[in-house]
């Protein structure tokens, strides 16, 4: 017999009797995947877990700012809610501030801080500010990006900080939360 001949009547035969399994049945469905091996890495932001500010200008779609966040521990002060996981840390806060639009919110609110304010892309079509800046805590260098979007009487912040050395590497978790709806 042929050899290619051959191998075309293996290849056929396998296929054959995948087929007729996918549509016979007789078997129990395949078991779900391992998960992915656990890391160093932070966990992810949880699906469904949101952080809501209800905006005073009405009622229905888009009458609320939803954040996803992580599950981290959380603590709460009025409006703002930081979430901790070691040396990582995201906050989210509604602050009412009387703005023209957020780069002028978040100049407001750094003062004398320092870094840089800048305009953003829109997010959840609201017009939205980022400012970056590093700080000393304990001799340990840290950055901090702070993003804010413009709310009607207040600037809605979403801040993610963590060592210098780790940001980078952790980022994902503030574009997680960045991935904001209302």
């Amino acid at each position: 017999m042929n050899k290619k001949l051959a191998g075309t009547a293996v290849v056929g035969a396998a296929i054959a009797a995948i087929v007729a399994a996918q549509f016979l049945g007789g078997g129990d469905d395949a078991p779900a995947a391992a998960p992915p091996p656990s890391s160093s890495h932070p966990p992810a932001i949880a699906v469904g877990k949101l952080e809501i500010y209800q905006l005073a200008d009405g009622t229905g779609p888009g009458s609320a700012i939803e954040i996803p966040v992580p599950s981290w521990s959380v603590s709460r002060d009025k409006e703002r809610a930081t979430y901790r996981q070691g040396e990582l840390l995201l906050e989210t806060d509604r602050v009412a501030i009387t703005q023209e639009d957020p780069v002028s919110g978040l100049r407001a609110l750094a003062g004398s801080q320092g870094g840089t304010v800048a305009g953003h892309a829109p997010i959840a079509d609201r017009d939205t500010a980022e400012w970056d800046f590093t700080y000393s805590r304990d001799g340990v260098p840290r950055r901090v990006t702070v993003v804010g979007l413009g709310a009607g009487d207040a600037l809605v912040t979403v801040r993610f900080e963590a060592p210098v050395a780790e940001f980078e590497r952790n980022r994902g978790v503030l574009d997680e939360a960045l991935k904001i709806r209302g």
